[in-house]
């Protein structure tokens, strides 16, 4: 993302413009600036979203700006859209997806942290579910396998963003981004005593500072 440059852009544009002009003249600029393109298009490459279909992109944004401009938003109707393409990295042959998973205890334990749109853990809480999933990551390179991290949909966007300065290249996918057809093979499963103890998760999981 951080290599995308508005020339860059520029040109991008461009290219669409030559295949597929009604897309281009039907959304920039009236409907969605060049500077929030830029925008959405950087969140999309932060997450490891490829954008080589940048008409589909495009097409996709044209059916979600007329209700909102808010980048993040926008990212998360593109990537359904886009899910397909987004779960390919991590789908071999057999049609399954490789994946790390909560259980659904500590999928329960986060939700109940959650606080205007952002996970409220402990500084314990958050080391060790970043090693944990740093740990299974490794293992899992090692095995020649690339995984992603499959949340509960609601806690997509949260966990991305409690996670992302520690585990930038972790692509985290929501359950309503996989395709019906494929077949999800967890590569572990990360139970809720492996971040809270089991106290903590008993009376339910205070924000920090509270």
């Amino acid at each position: 993302g951080e290599l995308l440059s508005r020339e860059d852009l520029n040109q991008l544009v461009d290219r669409v413009r030559e295949s597929a002009p009604a897309v281009i003249d039907d959304l920039i600029p009236n409907v969605v600036s060049m500077g929030l393109l830029h925008r959405i298009l950087t969140i999309l490459l932060n997450e490891r979203v490829p954008i080589t279909n940048l008409t589909r992109i495009l097409e996709s944004l044209a059916s979600h700006a007329p209700t909102t401009k808010d980048p993040d938003e926008l990212a998360e109707r593109i990537r359904r859209d886009l899910a397909r393409a987004i779960c390919e990295p991590f789908t071999d042959e057999r049609k399954r997806i490789h994946a790390i998973v909560f259980d659904p205890l500590l999928e329960l334990e986060l939700r109940k942290s959650l606080h205007d749109g952002k996970i409220a853990l402990g500084p314990e809480q958050l080391e060790k579910l970043i090693v944990k999933i740093a740990v299974e990551c490794r293992e899992a390179s090692q095995r020649r396998q690339e995984v992603a991290l499959l949340v509960d949909t609601l806690l997509r966007r949260p966990v991305r963003n409690l996670l992302s300065r520690a585990l930038p290249d972790l692509s985290i996918i929501a359950f309503s981004e996989v395709p019906n057809d494929l077949i999800l093979e967890p590569e572990v499963v990360i139970k809720v005593d492996e971040v809270f103890t089991r106290e903590a998760a008993a009376r339910g999981v205070q924000p920090a500072g509270r």
